[in-house]
């Protein structure tokens, strides 16, 4: 199924805030939907009740990624196929910018698990469940991180008078 003319070109001319937009509720929707769910399931309210939640933030999770997909059109991608200077400049600066967010990311995750265990002497256990939320998350938003910084570092396209 082929999409019409106006929603390419409305994906295609989103404003810098728009994707900006997309790219962090990309980024956070799946994790939010794991500690959404790691909350509640936890309590015993039914899960009819706060199941829909968990569906929504993998909606905005996978809207998210067809947009900022769609709005790159493969120019995230270390292919220099097609690509003038500027967005081989714009696209290394996006890997850059892509690295960087995922070494705050495990320098976090790491002080999340060294505090605990050095700090306090509480023991972090690591079970089947959230190992796999872990590498879902990874799995997913590790090849978004370059489409989403060239989404949010490319500027708004001039108007022509």
């Amino acid at each position: 199924m082929t999409p019409s003319i106006a929603s390419r070109s409305r994906i295609e001319h989103l404003s810098r805030r728009s994707r900006r937009l997309f790219a962090v509720l990309t980024l956070l929707g799946l994790p939010s939907m794991y500690a959404w769910s790691a909350f509640w399931t936890g309590t015993s309210i039914p899960v009819v009740v706060w199941g829909w939640a968990s569906f929504v933030l993998m909606g905005v999770t996978l809207v998210g990624a067809y947009v900022l997909y769609r709005y790159v059109r493969g120019r995230a991608d270390l292919a220099d196929v097609g690509l003038d200077e500027r967005e081989r400049a714009l696209r290394d600066r996006a890997w850059i910018l892509s690295y960087q967010v995922l070494a705050v990311v495990v320098v976090v995750l790491g002080a999340a698990i060294v505090v605990p265990v050095l700090g306090f002497g509480h023991a972090v256990t690591v079970d089947a469940t959230l190992a796999s939320a872990v590498a879902i998350c990874l799995g997913v938003l590790l090849p978004l991180l370059p489409v989403a910084a060239l989404a949010w570092l490319e500027p708004d396209p001039f108007e022509e008078a």
